[in-house]
Protein backbone atom coordinates (compact mmCIF):
# COMPACT_ATOMS: atom_id res chain seq x y z
CA UNK A 1 0.00 0.00 0.00
CA UNK A 2 1.19 3.39 -0.77
CA UNK A 3 -0.63 6.39 0.13
CA UNK A 4 0.53 10.20 -1.06
CA UNK A 5 -1.15 13.02 1.32
CA UNK A 6 -1.64 16.18 -0.95
CA UNK A 7 -2.83 19.46 0.68
CA UNK A 8 -2.29 23.14 0.87
CA UNK A 9 0.67 23.51 3.65
CA UNK A 10 -1.20 23.75 7.14
CA UNK A 11 -3.88 20.99 6.19
CA UNK A 12 -1.84 18.33 8.16
CA UNK A 13 0.22 16.50 5.36
CA UNK A 14 3.47 16.13 7.93
CA UNK A 15 1.61 15.63 11.65
CA UNK A 16 -0.68 12.88 9.48
CA UNK A 17 1.74 11.39 7.74
CA UNK A 18 3.52 9.17 10.80
CA UNK A 19 0.36 8.83 12.37
CA UNK A 20 -0.92 7.31 9.68
CA UNK A 21 1.90 5.05 8.60
CA UNK A 22 2.33 3.93 12.21
CA UNK A 23 -1.14 2.60 12.04
CA UNK A 24 -1.40 0.99 8.68
CA UNK A 25 2.58 -0.74 9.17
CA UNK A 26 4.13 1.39 6.57
CA UNK A 27 7.40 4.30 6.38
CA UNK A 28 6.77 7.68 6.13
CA UNK A 29 8.39 9.53 3.47
CA UNK A 30 8.71 13.50 3.78
CA UNK A 31 9.21 14.93 0.08
CA UNK A 32 10.71 17.66 1.55
CA UNK A 33 13.61 15.72 3.71
CA UNK A 34 14.57 14.55 0.62
CA UNK A 35 14.68 17.73 -1.34
CA UNK A 36 17.59 19.22 0.63
CA UNK A 37 20.23 16.66 -0.01
CA UNK A 38 19.35 16.57 -3.37
CA UNK A 39 20.07 20.44 -3.02
CA UNK A 40 23.25 19.85 -1.86
CA UNK A 41 22.02 20.55 2.11
CA UNK A 42 20.17 23.71 1.18
CA UNK A 43 16.87 24.00 3.16
CA UNK A 44 14.47 25.00 0.91
CA UNK A 45 13.89 28.83 1.53
CA UNK A 46 17.61 28.57 0.13
CA UNK A 47 16.43 26.81 -2.81
CA UNK A 48 14.22 29.05 -3.36
CA UNK A 49 16.44 32.30 -2.89
CA UNK A 50 19.14 30.54 -5.42
CA UNK A 51 16.83 28.44 -7.85
CA UNK A 52 13.59 29.94 -7.39
CA UNK A 53 10.50 28.08 -7.79
CA UNK A 54 11.05 26.89 -10.57
CA UNK A 55 14.36 25.66 -9.40
CA UNK A 56 12.30 24.29 -6.40
CA UNK A 57 9.94 22.15 -8.67
CA UNK A 58 12.42 20.44 -10.38
CA UNK A 59 14.45 18.61 -7.39
CA UNK A 60 10.43 17.85 -6.45
CA UNK A 61 10.07 16.25 -9.85
CA UNK A 62 13.66 14.64 -9.36
CA UNK A 63 12.86 13.30 -5.70
CA UNK A 64 9.46 11.85 -7.23
CA UNK A 65 11.32 9.55 -10.02
CA UNK A 66 13.38 8.55 -7.60
CA UNK A 67 10.19 7.24 -5.18
CA UNK A 68 8.03 5.95 -7.93
CA UNK A 69 9.25 2.44 -7.22
CA UNK A 70 9.00 3.14 -3.34
CA UNK A 71 5.85 0.62 -2.10
CA UNK A 72 4.77 0.67 1.45
CA UNK A 73 4.83 4.39 2.69
CA UNK A 74 2.87 7.15 3.24
CA UNK A 75 4.50 9.95 0.95
CA UNK A 76 3.94 13.42 2.82
CA UNK A 77 4.80 16.17 -0.50
CA UNK A 78 4.78 19.49 -0.18
CA UNK A 79 1.74 22.13 -0.94
CA UNK A 80 2.59 23.22 -4.19
CA UNK A 81 3.20 19.31 -5.69
CA UNK A 82 0.16 19.43 -7.71
CA UNK A 83 1.27 22.72 -9.57
CA UNK A 84 3.43 19.83 -11.56
CA UNK A 85 1.35 17.08 -13.68
CA UNK A 86 4.84 15.38 -14.13
CA UNK A 87 5.73 14.94 -10.80
CA UNK A 88 1.97 14.19 -9.30
CA UNK A 89 1.89 11.36 -12.05
CA UNK A 90 5.08 9.77 -10.86
CA UNK A 91 3.95 9.74 -7.35
CA UNK A 92 0.74 8.59 -8.32
CA UNK A 93 1.36 5.25 -9.77
CA UNK A 94 0.16 2.21 -7.91
CA UNK A 95 -0.63 4.86 -4.72
CA UNK A 96 -4.00 6.40 -3.17
CA UNK A 97 -3.86 10.04 -3.30
CA UNK A 98 -5.74 11.54 -0.59
CA UNK A 99 -5.97 15.29 -0.36
CA UNK A 100 -6.52 17.19 2.68
CA UNK A 101 -8.48 19.78 3.05
CA UNK A 102 -9.38 22.45 5.62
CA UNK A 103 -10.61 26.30 5.34
CA UNK A 104 -7.94 29.10 4.88
CA UNK A 105 -9.02 30.84 8.74
CA UNK A 106 -8.29 27.32 9.91
CA UNK A 107 -4.36 27.48 7.84
CA UNK A 108 -3.96 30.68 9.26
CA UNK A 109 -4.53 29.45 12.46
CA UNK A 110 -2.13 26.86 12.16
CA UNK A 111 0.47 28.64 10.30
CA UNK A 112 0.22 32.14 11.22
CA UNK A 113 3.14 31.63 13.66
CA UNK A 114 5.76 30.10 10.96
CA UNK A 115 5.46 33.04 8.45
CA UNK A 116 7.15 33.81 6.13
CA UNK A 117 7.52 30.37 4.27
CA UNK A 118 8.68 30.57 0.56
CA UNK A 119 5.74 31.39 -1.27
CA UNK A 120 4.18 32.68 1.58
CA UNK A 121 5.06 35.88 2.99
CA UNK A 122 1.81 37.37 3.42
CA UNK A 123 -2.21 36.49 3.94
CA UNK A 124 -2.99 38.23 0.34
CA UNK A 125 -0.55 36.38 -1.22
CA UNK A 126 -1.77 33.12 0.45
CA UNK A 127 -5.27 33.64 -0.28
CA UNK A 128 -4.55 33.73 -3.80
CA UNK A 129 -2.38 30.73 -3.77
CA UNK A 130 -5.14 28.92 -1.84
CA UNK A 131 -7.32 29.57 -4.28
CA UNK A 132 -5.25 28.82 -7.21
CA UNK A 133 -4.29 25.15 -5.87
CA UNK A 134 -7.74 24.19 -4.35
CA UNK A 135 -9.34 23.62 -7.80
CA UNK A 136 -5.77 21.15 -8.29
CA UNK A 137 -6.10 19.54 -5.06
CA UNK A 138 -9.89 18.72 -5.44
CA UNK A 139 -8.73 17.06 -9.35
CA UNK A 140 -6.08 14.55 -8.06
CA UNK A 141 -7.32 13.47 -4.96
CA UNK A 142 -8.81 9.85 -4.74
CA UNK A 143 -9.91 10.72 -1.09
CA UNK A 144 -10.71 13.81 0.33
CA UNK A 145 -10.24 14.72 4.19
CA UNK A 146 -11.50 17.95 5.70
CA UNK A 147 -8.99 18.42 8.77
CA UNK A 148 -10.63 21.73 10.15
CA UNK A 149 -11.93 20.99 14.11
CA UNK A 150 -10.38 17.37 14.22
CA UNK A 151 -7.51 16.35 15.87
CA UNK A 152 -4.84 14.43 14.43
CA UNK A 153 -5.99 10.69 15.16
CA UNK A 154 -9.87 11.64 14.08
CA UNK A 155 -8.36 12.58 10.93
CA UNK A 156 -5.82 9.55 10.97
CA UNK A 157 -9.35 7.27 11.74
CA UNK A 158 -11.06 8.72 9.18
CA UNK A 159 -8.42 7.82 6.39
CA UNK A 160 -7.99 4.24 7.59
CA UNK A 161 -11.52 3.64 7.22
CA UNK A 162 -11.92 5.69 3.23
CA UNK A 163 -8.96 3.64 2.72
CA UNK A 164 -9.77 -0.03 4.05
CA UNK A 165 -13.27 0.64 2.85
CA UNK A 166 -12.66 2.48 -0.76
Amino acid sequence: MRIVLIGFMGTGKSSVAPLLAAKLGLKTVEMDDLIVPKAGGKSIEQIFANSGEAGFRRLELAVAKDLANEEQAVISTGGGVVTNQATLDYLAQNSTIIGLFASFETILARIGQNLPRPLFQDKVQAKTLYDQRRPLYNQYSGIRVTTDDKSLDEVVAEIVTKVQNP
